[in-house]
């Protein structure tokens, strides 16, 4: 627990961005997880590849600025890829509870699904900070992650048709 806040307090201080894609030769598989949304439905890696969809992981915080500029843009953008890919926003904060997440997503009207604070899933995909957005193509390898950074919507359609396509 001590070095999840470390890594918190280090991450919400940091505001270096990076970029990275996998290229070809790099095969990174993808840690598989199962979470139960806000809303109760249960999310796993291995059963949406299983039905032929890739899947998105938004890493978030209820208090997390850049994320607060991503989250409409995910409700624009999501709806259009919902058929295609899953896509699950996990909080990475501890203290981001089932009741914290669900107020969070009422207020900003999110239409992506979200869980409460579980940051072991932030550290299986060696992800070091919240608004990081790593993408999981139908091979269940990491085809991309974008880092601490607030992305456009055209931005998160070429990401998401990258993996639909």
């Amino acid at each position: 627990m001590l070095l999840v806040s470390l890594m918190l307090t280090i991450s919400a201080c940091s505001s270096n961005q990076s970029d990275q894609t996998n290229s070809q030769t790099e095969v990174e598989p993808a840690p598989d997880f199962e979470v139960t949304t806000i809303d109760g439905e249960t999310i796993r890696l291995e059963s949406s590849l299983d039905e032929g969809k890739p899947v998105v992981i938004y890493f978030t915080a209820s208090w997390c600025p850049i994320c607060a500029q991503n989250w409409p843009v995910l409700s624009e953008v999501y709806p259009e890829f919902e058929d295609r890919l899953t896509l699950v926003a996990i909080s990475i904060d501890p203290t981001d509870d089932v009741e914290t997440m669900r107020a969070l997503a009422e207020e900003k009207n999110f239409q992506f699904p979200s869980t409460h604070g579980i940051p072991e899933i932030m550290l299986d995909y060696n992800v070091d900070s919240q608004a990081t957005t790593v993408g999981v193509n139908r091979d269940g390898n990491i085809e991309f992650r974008r880092n601490k950074t607030a992305l456009s919507a055209d931005e998160y359609r070429e990401l998401f048709t990258r993996l639909v396509d």
